[in-house]
């Protein structure tokens, strides 16, 4: 295998750890001495992605190629994403459906009408950017809708239900 090879992990066993999973796909990044280097994107929080070192049985080359065009830019950033790599896909502790509350004031959250303290839904725990979908919406006391969905970083919530 080389560099920007596409795999899929057919073993999960020895990366529970890593919270990798069997049909995940990756990007061969460089083979080491102890085994293959591979670079496998969280499929629940887009942006977020971990380098992991794996045997070579444990993967199969797939078949797709990446573009020209996304090689150039992959291994022109190759240094950035090696230092910014985790050895985990971290999970999220947010569920579909979870009632949270809103920890922290901040302006990119009022001026949607969103305050400390607010109590929301969350929409889908599939992330962007550690982004998750929150309903803050609602009906008032004299019947008038208020809220809305937005996206709010998952540090800034708390489960409540």
């Amino acid at each position: 295998m080389k560099r920007l090879d596409l795999i899929k992990l057919i073993n999960e066993k020895p990366y529970v750890k890593n919270n990798l999973n069997k049909g995940m796909h990756g990007v061969v990044m460089n083979e080491t001495s102890s085994g293959i280097a591979v670079l496998f994107f969280n499929p629940h929080n887009i942006g977020e992605y971990a380098i992991v070192n794996v045997k070579r049985q444990d993967i199969v080359l797939e078949k797709e190629k990446l573009p020209p065009e996304i090689q150039e830019e992959m291994l022109s950033r190759l240094d950035n994403i090696m230092s910014r790599a985790r050895d985990y896909i971290a999970p999220i502790a947010i569920n579909n459906y979870d009632t949270v509350e809103l920890t922290v004031e901040a302006e990119r959250y009022a001026r949607h009408g969103i305050h400390k303290g607010d109590i929301g839904c969350v929409i889908d725990n599939d992330a962007v950017g550690n982004y998750i979908e929150v309903d803050f919406s609602g009906v008032d006391e004299d019947g008038n809708y208020y809220g809305g969905c937005i996206g709010v970083d998952i540090k800034d919530l708390k489960v409540i239900e």
